[in-house]
C-alpha cells in the first residue's frame, strides 16, 4: 500500500450519530408517501411512534424478519410492498431486517433509512445477500446502499451481552478484512485499525462488568460504523466467504459464525501479512500475537470461541472447504486445500495452532 498512490471511493450515505437521533426519521418521511419498515415486534414500539406521529395510514409494519435473507421471504415481502404502494424502505434491526430491505430495494430501487439496532455493519454497505436452498449468494448494487443511516445509541443499549459480544465480534471481523484486504488504502486501512481499537475497548469493559454499559455501546457502536464503512470499501477475503457458506449453507448463526472464526483466519493469514500489517494489528489489539487476542476477547464476554460449540458437524469440514475453493478470490495467503482443513478443524476444536 503506497501513502502517496492510491484509490479510494467514497459512498454517499448520510449518517445521524447521537442520542435522539431516530426522531431524524420523522423529518427524512416528509418527502415520502408511505414507508414500508421493517422490523421484528420487539421494535414495534418505534413503529408505533412513527404511525403516531405520521399516520397509520403512511406507515406499514412488515414484522416478518428471518436470518440470511431467504428468498421466498422476499418473495412474500415484494408483494406486500406492491399491495401497500409505498415508495421507501425502513429497516430497523440487525443484517436481517436491513438486508431484506435491501433485497427489496434490488427490484424497487427504493431509498433505504436504516436504523441499526446491532452492530452488524450492513446498513453502511453496498453489499446484499439472499439465501436458496442452494446457499447463499451475495452481491453489491448501489441501489441498496441506505441513503440514510440512523445510528442512536438507544436502538443498541438494550441488547443482551451474550448478543453484544457476538455483535461486536462480527464488526471486528469486518474491519481485520478491511486492514489487509488486497484492495485496501490509507484511508480504509486507519479507518479500521481504530476501529478495531474501539471495539477492542468496548468488549473488554463488556468483560469486566458483564453487563452493555454506556460507554461500551458508544465505542462499540463507533466501532461498527468504521467496520461498515470498511466492509463497504475493501473486498473481502478468505473469513467472510467461510462465514457466508457456514451460515448459508449449514444455517448458522451470522454473528456467532464471525465470532468463532475469526482468530483462525487471521492464524491462517498472520505469515502472508508483512511486517508493517502485523505491528499495526499489536498495537490496535494490544497483544503480541492478535489471533490470540481475538480468541481471549471471544471467551472474556463467555461467547462461543469454537465451531463445535455453536452446532457445527466435525464430518462437514472437507464440503466446506470445497465450496469455499469452488470460486477463486484473493487472499493474502494461498488458499491450499489441506491447510484450510487443518484451520478449521482448529476451529472446530477452539485451539489455535500456534497459541502464544
Amino acid at each position: 500500500m503506497n501513502l502517496f498512490s492510491f484509490q479510494y471511493t467514497a459512498f454517499p450515505s448520510t449518517v445521524f450519530f447521537g442520542e435522539n437521533s431516530f426522531h431524524e426519521v420523522f423529518k427524512l418521511l416528509a418527502q415520502y408517501k408511505k414507508a414500508f419498515v421493517i422490523a421484528a415486534n420487539r421494535q414495534a414500539d418505534y413503529v408505533k411512534s412513527l404511525q403516531d406521529t405520521l399516520g397509520a395510514d403512511r406507515i406499514y409494519h412488515f414484522n416478518q424478519v428471518v436470518q440470511h435473507v431467504p428468498a421466498d421471504l422476499i418473495k412474500a415481502a415484494r408483494q406486500k410492498q406492491l399491495d401497500e404502494q409505498s415508495d421507501v424502505l425502513i429497516g430497523i434491526g440487525g443484517g436481517s431486517a436491513i438486508g431484506l430491505a435491501k433485497a427489496l430495494a434490488l427490484e424497487s430501487r427504493h431509498t433505504i433509512i436504516a436504523v441499526p439496532t446491532t452492530y452488524a455493519g450492513s446498513e453502511m454497505t453496498n453489499i446484499w445477500g439472499i439465501t436458496t436452498p442452494e446457499g447463499k449468494t451475495t452481491g453489491r448494487d448501489m441501489a441498496v446502499l441506505p441513503k440514510y443511516v440512523i445510528y442512536d445509541p438507544a436502538m443498541t443499549a438494550g441488547m443482551p451481552v451474550k448478543l453484544a459480544a457476538t455483535s461486536a465480534m462480527n464488526a471486528m471481523a469486518h474491519l481485520m478484512e478491511a486492514v489487509y484486504g488486497h484492495d485496501t488504502n490509507p484511508i480504509s486501512y486507519n479507518n479500521s485499525l481504530d476501529g478495531i481499537k474501539k471495539l477492542r475497548e468496548g468488549m473488554e469493559r463488556i468483560a469486566t462488568k458483564d453487563k452493555l454499559s454506556t460507554e461500551a455501546n458508544q465505542l462499540l457502536q463507533y466501532g461498527s460504523f468504521l467496520a461498515g464503512k470498511g466492509l463497504c470499501e475493501v473486498s473481502m477475503s478468505l473469513h467472510h466467504k467461510l462465514a457466508h457458506v457456514l451460515g448459508g449453507t449449514f444455517g448458522l448463526d451470522h454473528a456467532s459464525v464471525h465470532t468463532v472464526l475469526q482468530a483462525y483466519v487471521l492464524e491462517y493469514q498472520w505469515n502472508a501479512l508483512t511486517a508493517d500489517v502485523q505491528s499495526d494489528f499489536k498495537k490496535s489489539l494490544d497483544h503480541n500475537y492478535p489471533p490470540t487476542a481475538l480468541l481471549q476477547l471471544a471467551k472474556s464476554m463467555k461467547a462461543p470461541a469454537s465451531l463445535q460449540e455453536i452446532g457445527f458437524k466435525e464430518s462437514d469440514i472437507e464440503k466446506t472447504i470445497d465450496i469455499v475453493l469452488s470460486k477463486p478470490y484473493a487472499n493474502p495467503r494461498p488458499l491450499v486445500k489441506e491447510d484450510l482443513i487443518r484451520m478449521l478443524r482448529a476451529a472446530y476444536d477452539g485451539k489455535l495452532l500456534h497459541d502464544q
